[in-house]
């Protein structure tokens, strides 16, 4: 089907191997090192992707996709080069982290429900899906202290980042071990 998408070729290297195959090649062109750094974006990853799509399921799908969108975030997208990031790290914002609750605290937790009932976190917490979290962090106690948590980490320091950018200094990530 993704032929049908695009007039332009496609190539798909990988298609082929297995995941084995894929990180002997990583290893010999010198990629494995920085794959292996690049954290896995839990929250955001499917589940259960869909490997074999029903075409007339994609097209009906596709027809309600707001094209507007796709173009406003690709004329809003910016270029990195990946060999700078380090560099650039150092601008963003410090995020503090905990690894312990204070009494004042309050743990979020920010995994999407699926995984929120799949392994429930075990202590008290409120639950807010981090595709909620910008619009709902604003109606919560501002004296209050926030412990984002999402069981990598990546997430949670990602909104944080975001919290930050947006004023909030009540907010750290929490490290459970």
């Amino acid at each position: 089907m993704i032929d049908k998408a695009s007039d332009v070729l496609v190539l798909r290297p990988l298609i082929t191997k297995d995941k084995a195959d894929i990180i002997a090649t990583a290893e010999k062109i010198g990629t494995a090192d920085i794959a292996k750094s690049m954290p896995e974006f839990c929250g955001v990853i499917s589940k259960s992707p869909t490997v074999k799509a029903v075409e007339h399921k994609l097209i009906a799908t596709e027809s309600e996709f707001d094209f507007g969108v796709l173009q406003h975030a690709i004329d809003a997208a910016i270029t990195i080069d990946i060999r700078t990031i380090k560099d650039q790290a150092s601008d963003t914002h410090a995020i503090d982290t905990a690894s312990a609750i204070g009494k004042d605290d309050i743990v979020i937790d920010i995994r999407a429900t699926d995984e929120t009932d799949d392994d429930p976190l075990g202590i008290p917490h409120i639950c807010i899906p981090f595709y909620k979290l910008a619009t709902e962090f604003d109606k919560l106690d501002k004296t209050k202290t926030y412990l984002l948590y999402c069981k990598k980490g990546v997430m949670s320091g990602l909104q944080a980042v975001y919290l930050k950018d947006k004023g909030y200094d009540n907010v750290k990530v929490l490290k459970l071990s």
